[in-house]
């Protein structure tokens, strides 16, 4: 039985995803058969006129130096997360740039606490966590939580003989309450504007938020009917293929809305005509220094000037094509093997971005009009390119779990309350302590160089509810000195690391990797090592 369950010793561990969340990053789907993977033509219709290229080079163009010192300079500005604790600057060990301690930190302190820039959750993680789309905190009650799980399909045959349908459905609906669930309490589930059953959300703001950043364009809801449609297909190709393609597209949606935001506001203040109203949510902050609209040529170069201001958090981090960043699989042969391989990702990635377009024709058409440069496979590419150089996985503890914790510890074994609780968990079984898990991109840890003899590690304890990502001191660092963390499972074999690290672009050179290789080629000549 499961009733009787150990005490978790720490919180779930956040690890680095070296898999963008999808393992079809790593082996891409074919197109299904009898739908031919569509050619460079269809996702980037227009992509050869003078504003599409304009607006390409803008966005494909590396950051000056000026421009990522004031980038970082704001995002670590008082009241920012991670001001007076950290900073960012050219790593003389690595390459580019990495992230240093601004003071000294104790073995275990917290280094940086920094929401996600962006992040979704995965796929296969939805039928076990129900969150907030949004930030990733749980929504719903215990009793909700579990029973919305358990009256899944895919839990019928667990459930069976164990607990009866008509109480997993008086829970759902609230008719029944579980022995101290109200000290559990979850923030209540507020639905997709767009009336979707696919997201849920903690609150209004949440709901709001995502709505007029990218959900109006997503949401498979039927109120957008022809665009519902067209989301549902480009998220059913996303579940086919690989599934970081809908944050891929977050991207994109939420580029073009803070430069329209920006484009709308600033033409307002300067009284020029303008067409659109600014989304709510919250805006990037507007570019500075750019030329009063007025005649067509200046209302062009405030378009691009608001779009290069929007795409900024982006243009800073490391980014590559995405069918040439993956590394070559073990098992694909080089040559002919391996450039059909790239091929069929870059079929893919093309024919996700010609339903993308296809979604923002009937949701926003103005926006492909206007920022034609954003929307092709140039850019798309580039942005799941920087997901699979850069993501990091995204954990929250369950609330289902911590109340199963609290029930062992609280009831005795034979007491009414454990024949209650008794039950579900174990129609649960071992997925009763299963947290929220997703990939996300974080703007300052992104900086953080890997090391396989690190000095911070990414953890959370029981007080985290929400998608942040929590570094804490393995030792005790010194200011100045710069934030190593490790990519992928520090207590592996070297040559495993230096595999999984492939996938990054590099093989690792850290002292460590140094060492314990000589000592497999002092081994393999039957040599001593010191």
């Amino acid at each position: 039985s499961t009733s009787t369950l150990p005490r978790r010793a720490t919180f779930a561990r956040v690890t680095r995803d070296p898999r963008a969340s999808s393992s079809s990053s790593r082996r891409p789907s074919t197109p299904p058969a009898g739908r031919r993977a569509p050619r460079d033509t269809l996702a980037m219709a227009g992509a050869s006129d003078e504003l599409a290229s304009r607006q390409l080079a803008l966005l494909l163009a590396p950051p000056t130096d000026d421009d990522v010192a004031a980038y970082y300079a704001s995002l670590l500005a008082p009241g920012r997360p991670g001001h007076g604790d950290v900073l960012v600057k050219p790593s003389a060990t690595y390459r580019g740039r990495g992230l240093f301690a601004a003071r000294d930190f104790a073995e275990g302190e917290r280094v940086l606490c920094e929401p996600p820039l962006v992040g979704i959750q995965q796929e296969s993680n939805r039928e076990d966590a129900a969150v907030c789309a949004q930030c990733f905190r749980y929504v719903g009650s215990i009793e909700r939580q579990i029973a919305t799980r358990l009256l899944r399909d895919s839990h019928e045959e667990a459930r069976e003989g164990v607990v009866e349908r008509r109480v997993l459905e008086e829970l759902l609906q609230g008719a029944r309450t579980l022995p101290n669930s109200r000290d559990f309490p979850q923030p209540e589930c507020h639905e997709c504007l767009g009336g979707c059953e696919r997201n849920s959300y903690c609150s209004d703001a949440c709901a709001s938020n995502a709505w007029s950043r990218h959900e109006r364009h997503l949401c498979v809801g039927t109120c957008g009917n022809e665009r519902g449609l067209a989301a549902a297909a480009f998220v059913n190709h996303a579940k086919e293929t690989n599934d970081i393609f809908p944050l891929a597209a977050r991207v994109l949606l939420e580029t073009a809305h803070a430069s329209e935001n920006n484009r709308i506001r600033l033409a307002a203040s300067e009284g020029t005509p303008h067409s659109g109203t600014p989304h709510s949510g919250t805006p990037h902050s507007p570019p500075s220094e750019i030329e009063p609209a007025g005649h067509p040529d200046d209302d062009a170069r405030l378009v691009d000037r608001c779009l290069v201001d929007a795409w900024r958090p982006y243009a800073m981090a490391h980014k590559g094509v995405w069918w040439e960043t993956v590394a070559r699989p073990s098992d694909v042969a080089e040559g002919a093997g391996e450039d059909e391989f790239r091929a069929s990702m870059r079929d893919i990635a093309v024919e996700s971005l010609g339903l993308l377009r296809a979604v923002v024709a009937l949701s926003e058409p103005t926006l492909l009009d206007r920022y034609p440069g954003l929307f092709t496979v140039e850019v798309y590419s580039r942005v799941i390119g920087m997901f699979e150089l850069n993501n990091l996985e995204i954990a929250v503890a369950s609330p289902v779990e911590d109340y199963f914790l609290a029930a062992d510890e609280t009831f005795p074994e034979d007491s009414p309350e454990r024949l209650v609780t008794g039950p579900l968990l174990d129609a649960l079984d071992t997925g009763y302590c299963t947290p929220c898990e997703g990939t996300g991109f974080f703007a300052l840890q992104s900086c953080v160089n890997s090391d396989c003899d690190p000095c911070v590690t990414p953890l959370k304890d029981d007080g985290d509810r929400d998608g942040s990502c929590v570094l804490v001191a393995k030792r005790a660092i010194k200011k100045g000195e710069e934030l190593t963390m490790c990519y992928v499972d520090e207590d592996a074999d070297v040559r495993e690391r230096r595999a999984e690290l492939a996938d990054y672009g590099f093989e690792c050179a850290c002292e460590r990797c140094a060492r314990e290789s000589a000592g497999l080629g002092q081994a393999r000549r039957g040599g001593k090592t010191k």
